[in-house]
This record gives structure tokens, C-alpha cells and sequence, in this order.
């Protein structure tokens, strides 16, 4: 059984998948990617350890600065070479078209692999939703990255047996730690692109009302992008005792979660949320919008976080509230640790495998 993934360029969070992948598969797996890399993303990434290849990179940025189309015609003779059994695509740009059409055309597997969500995908064109359809019509199995991803297929009437989870996850030994609430330098953190979808201005608010309660109030940021001289002249305007770090590269981004008590992520849409398993696997309790892939699947509100409308006030009082009472904080925090560990490069992995297996008996 071959084996073909396209998608659109490495990410730190799936390539130790990818290599298990190899593991099991050897030679008769593949990654294709349209790029190395898209402009808004600052990882580097090396030694990947499975089989790989670039196409001719041809993107443009959507109006959003966040989205990325990929064309990449020459996707359909490296597919023609490499002859897979089974073509897995992440996404609907037209390369990823082309990659189904490749399928379609010589009778292979299709399979269809997304980590959006009904939140993410509401404001679709009708001709999206019908392209949706149409791939979906001819696709042997369907991997979701959690449980919002997999009602967005039953959205469009795929049923269960058809559908199988691979959840987005890191290194969860790599952040684990033993810090407790007294040991923890900041009381806030932001980690993320200084972009309007992220909404750091929004977190500098919520950090100016926290401190009008709590004089002693200490911030980290973590993050770059357009939005950095506003964000941070906002911070000084306020007043706030905060720490910026700027990017930071994967290897080192455990002891910043570790040294924070509570991890706020006001993603006005995420497709998923990875800094939410960094910071829970941290022991790091969340505070996330209802426009975040992880809600309802990784953070429980109430649980191991919670998630609350976009609204500083709120936002202000329920952060005081967690760093005003350590008791609620290791709650929080032990479930936040506990609850993560089941997103797993081992289950993300199986996950595929058993998409795959499905796809080539049927």
C-alpha cells in the first residue's frame, strides 16, 4: 500500500507523524508539499526524517494575511511517478484539486484530511461548499484533527464509519514540568502572530482591566507580526508589567509556558489552537474564545479552562478570579496536564493508519 499526503508546507506539529509514518511504511510513503514556506510563519525545520519533495512554489496571500492559495500543477506528474494507492489532501486549494483529480482519474483512494470546523467554514461561497461536495462524493475515508472537524463532515452527511481522528499535538514530555502556582514568574501570557485574528490588542486590554485589581500584575508575550508596534505601544501606554520575548523557535518554548500561570488565547477563528496544547501540557490553564477548533474537544470549560465570549470584562474578572484563588489554579492546572495527554503523535498517528487500512480494503 502507497501512500501520498498533499499538503501545503512542513509544520513543527506534524512532521514527528509523518516519521512514524515512514516507520511503518518505509519507501511507499510520501509527502508532498506546495511550499517551503508561507510568509506568515517564521518555523525552521530540519531533519525530517521520512520522504519528501517541494513542488514548484507558486501561492499567493489571501486579503485576510492569514490564508495561503497554493497552485501547483506539477503535483499531477509527481503523483503520476510516485503512483500511490491512496492520496491524502489537506485542504481545497487547487492543488490539492488536482491531487483528488489525479486520484479520480486513475481509480486511487482518496482521502480527505482537514483540521477545520464548522466555525472556520460558515462564511464559504456556495461554490466552495459544492467543490466540498463534489471531493467528498468520491472519498473513501475522512480524517478529522478533533471532534469539530469530524461533525463538520457530518455536516455533510458523511457517516461514522467513514470518518476517523488525528489530532494536532506536540511533544507533550518536552513541556511537562513541576512548577506550581508560587513558582511562576508571569500571571499572563500571549503567544501567537501579531495579527487582528489572534487579537492582541484585545489581550492588552484585558491585561490593563486585570491590573487595575492586581497592581503587581506581571505579562509575557511571546509572538511577532504586523501588529507589533501597536500591541506594544499599546502595553506601555497601559502601563503593564510585561516581559516580549519575540519568536521563539519550538526547542525553546517550554520553560515560557512554565513559567506562567495562565495562558489567554482570543483567537477571534483557529482551525485548531497548537499554543493551547503547549500551554496545557505545561500545566498552564487556558482561557479561549468559542472560535477556537480545540473547545469542546481538548479544553472543557469549567474543566481544565473556560471559554467565554469576546469580552474584556469577562475576560478581566475570570482571570482574576483563577489568580486570586491557587486552589482553583491547580485544579485547572492538573486537569489542563491530564486532559492532553491523549493527543499523541502515537494516537495522531493510528488515526491515519487506520483511515488508510479502511480506504484499501473497501
Amino acid at each position: 500500500m502507497k501512500i501520498v499526503i498533499v499538503t501545503n508546507i512542513p509544520a513543527p506539529y506534524r512532521l514527528p507523524i509523518y516519521k512514524r509514518l515512514n516507520e511503518k511504511y518505509g519507501d511507499d510513503f510520501l509527502v508532498i508539499y506546495c511550499a517551503k514556506r508561507e510568509s506568515n510563519r517564521l518555523w525552521s525545520l530540519d531533519d525530517f526524517g521520512f520522504n519528501y519533495i517541494f513542488l514548484e512554489e507558486n501561492f499567493k496571500e489571501k486579503k485576510d494575511g492569514f490564508n495561503y492559495v497554493h497552485n501547483n500543477p506539477d503535483v499531477f506528474k509527481r503523483l503520476k511517478s510516485f503512483n500511490p494507492d491512496i492520496v491524502i489532501t489537506t485542504g481545497f486549494n487547487p492543488t490539492h484539486i488536482y491531487a483528488w483529480l489525479y486520484a479520480t482519474l486513475f481509480m486511487k483512494r482518496h482521502i480527505c484530511m482537514t483540521d477545520g470546523w464548522k466555525r472556520n467554514e460558515e462564511k464559504l461561497s456556495i461554490v466552495h461548499k459544492m467543490v466540498r461536495k463534489i471531493v467528498f462524493r468520491t472519498s473513501k475515508a475522512f480524517i478529522g484533527a478533533g471532534k469539530n472537524s469530524l461533525d463538520l463532515y457530518r455536516s455533510y452527511k458523511i457517516k461514522d464509519e467513514h470518518l476517523f481522528q488525528s489530532h494536532l499535538c506536540i511533544d507533550n514530555d518536552r513541556f511537562k514540568n513541576n512548577q506550581k502556582f508560587d513558582n511562576r514568574e508571569y500571571d499572563l501570557m500571549f503567544s501567537g502572530q501579531f495579527i487582528d485574528i489572534k487579537s492582541p490588542l484585545f489581550f492588552a486590554d484585558v491585561a490593563h482591566k486585570i491590573s487595575k485589581i492586581k497592581k503587581d500584575l506581571k505579562v509575557l508575550i511571546l509572538g511577532d507580526g504586523p501588529l507589533k508596534k501597536v500591541f506594544i505601544d499599546k502595553m506601555n501606554r497601559y502601563k503593564i508589567d510585561y516581559r516580549y520575548v519575540g519568536f521563539v523557535e519550538q526547542k525553546e518554548l517550554a520553560k515560557y509556558y512554565s513559567s506562567s500561570k495562565l495562558f489567554l488565547f482570543p483567537t477571534k477563528k483557529d482551525a485548531w489552537g497548537v499554543v493551547v496544547n503547549e500551554a496545557m501540557a505545561s500545566g498552564t490553564p487556558v482561557v479561549t474564545t468559542p472560535f477556537a477548533g480545540v473547545v469542546d474537544d481538548l479544553v472543557i470549560d469549567k474543566k481544565n479552562g473556560y471559554i467565554l465570549d469576546i469580552d474584556s470584562d469577562i475576560w478581566a474578572k475570570k482571570s482574576i478570579e483563577i489568580l486570586n484563588s491557587p486552589k482553583l489554579w491547580k485544579e485547572l492546572s492538573q486537569n489542563a496536564k491530564e486532559s492532553v495527554e491523549k493527543f499523541n503523535f502515537d494516537n495522531a498517528t493510528l488515526g491515519i493508519v487506520e483511515a488508510c487500512e479502511y480506504s484499501y480494503e473497501k
